[in-house]
């Protein structure tokens, strides 16, 4: 898997002797044909041994005992399940410097960050990424390497449902190690500011009846009902409405074929978006998403839709599930499981290849986790992870993850980063003018501009 570190320099070649001097009458022409190529025989071995020398040293200066990680996660309890994996690194490479570089932002933020050193041939020995579309660039730029053998060795495909393996691949070869498993259809409430409000959770299952809730909260005295963060945040959202009108809108969303501006199901959803924008903090745009969860955490807002990382948000101040705060599916996505995956993959040429891979290998590993997870609020893709680790929360996502009828992966994995990222302009001009028209248009617009990025045809709905 490893692709040797290329080399600088050349060992030169022989030195070429000297033209021989003219022959004076007494000289033996062979004498000094024979003298001439000894010395050219003890340049060369000269040459060749300083050039093996310069080898080595660049060998061992490329294999220093480090390993360089780079990855997006600078929450408090995104921060604390980085720290229990690379703790159970090091429990196994007590001697390995690591130096994990976390990078302030959104996964798009990051890979604005990581794509330029990864061309330029400075990339870290590892770094987290989505699986599918985000990681396309690296694989259409040949600099990632594959990690085949990692998915044998550690025999993954016995562990790994075959959907999670799919999106780790292209052309049929592994190119990224998942971590975790995130579902983004959720909607987390604090229980003490619904329970003031007389609001029952188990009839939250359509728009309709959440927007009624949100009413009731409003005349409880709470002034927005649903807290909302910045820009992603808002396309987060808007992900989780398009599942919310059926799996096949979703898969035909994702698949280029939303083309036009007057689509009943993208006008409905934009509708249902602009109702939900009535019920959220106005400086939204300026809202980082752990503090949006925090004001739910706090009791100052109700509700907050985002993916379960915020479960670790709870945990990290001690709150107790289905007891101080609680969950339930996106209204209208009950028995869809919208899913962002995290991977660590290998770059090609990386400074530390042996360390890479053995990072690889614990991120693969049940140990490592079963060390993350429990602590980032997610699951394991492993179905042989420890279910006792996990809290009630995650226990219940285990098991809405076996009994999922449609798994639908998130934008960045099924998604073009074409499209992508021409959302966040179209909704950030949607969420001041509430022109659902206008954003409809743009919609399709945008699909029809990107339609030859979309490359990968999904079948979400057999």
């Amino acid at each position: 898997m490893d692709t040797p570190p290329k080399q600088d320099q050349e060992v030169k070649s022989a030195a070429q002797p000297a033209p021989a001097p003219q022959q004076k009458s007494g000289k033996n022409p062979l004498m000094l044909l024979v003298i001439v190529l000894i010395v050219a025989v003890l340049g060369g071995a000269f040459y060749f041994l300083m050039g093996s020398q310069k080898k080595e040293q660049v060998a061992a200066k490329k294999e220093v005992n480090a390993l360089t990680i780079y990855h997006w996660w600078t929450s408090p309890g995104e921060a604390s399940a980085m720290a229990a994996l690379v703790s159970d690194f090091s429990k196994q490479n007590a001697d390995v410097a690591i130096m994990p570089a976390p990078v302030t932002g959104n996964s798009v933020d990051f890979h604005k960050v990581l794509q330029p050193m990864v061309l330029n041939g400075e990339a870290p020995d590892s770094f987290q990424g989505h699986p599918g579309y985000e990681i396309a660039p690296y694989y259409d730029s040949n600099t990632l390497d594959t990690v085949d053998d990692i998915w044998k060795s550690e025999n993954l495909e016995a562990v790994i449902p075959k959907v999670i393996q799919d999106i780790n691949k292209f052309k049929g070869n592994y190119y990224s190690i998942p971590i975790d498993v995130h579902r983004n259809n959720v909607v987390w409430y604090n229980k003490a500011v619904l329970d003031r409000a007389s609001v029952n959770v188990a009839t939250l299952t359509d728009w309709d009846s959440f927007f009624k809730a949100c009413d009731k909260i409003k005349a409880a005295g709470v002034q927005y009902p649903i807290q909302m963060g910045q820009t992603w945040t808002a396309t987060h959202v808007f992900e989780t409405i398009i599942a919310s009108q059926g799996p096949q809108f979703y898969q035909d969303w994702a698949n280029g074929k939303v083309t036009s501006a007057t689509d009943p199901r993208m006008i409905k959803s934009l509708e249902i978006f602009k109702q939900f924008l009535s019920y959220t903090n106005p400086d939204s745009a300026n809202t980082p998403w752990d503090e949006a969860v925090n004001r739910v955490i706090k009791g100052q807002s109700a509700f907050n839709v985002m993916g379960d990382w915020a479960n670790g948000e709870f945990k990290i101040v001690g709150m107790k599930y289905n007891k101080d705060y609680g969950t339930f599916p996106v209204p209208g996505t009950v028995g869809e499981y919208v899913l962002t995956v995290d991977t660590f993959v290998q770059p090609k040429g990386t400074s530390h290849p042996t360390n890479s891979e053995k990072w690889l290998k614990v991120v693969a590993s049940k140990e490592g986790q079963d060390a993350f997870n429990p602590k980032k609020g997610s699951i394991s893709p492993r179905s042989d992870s420890d279910v006792t680790l996990y809290d009630d929360y995650q226990k219940s996502a285990i098991a809405d993850f076996k009994s999922a009828k449609y798994f639908l992966p998130s934008r960045g994995t099924s998604l073009p980063v074409s499209y992508v990222s021409g959302i966040d302009g179209i909704l950030v001009t949607f969420m001041a003018d509430k022109d659902v028209n206008k954003a409809s248009k743009a919609f399709a617009d945008l699909t029809q501009s990107s339609q030859k990025d979309f490359i990968t045809t999904w079948a979400f709905v057999q």
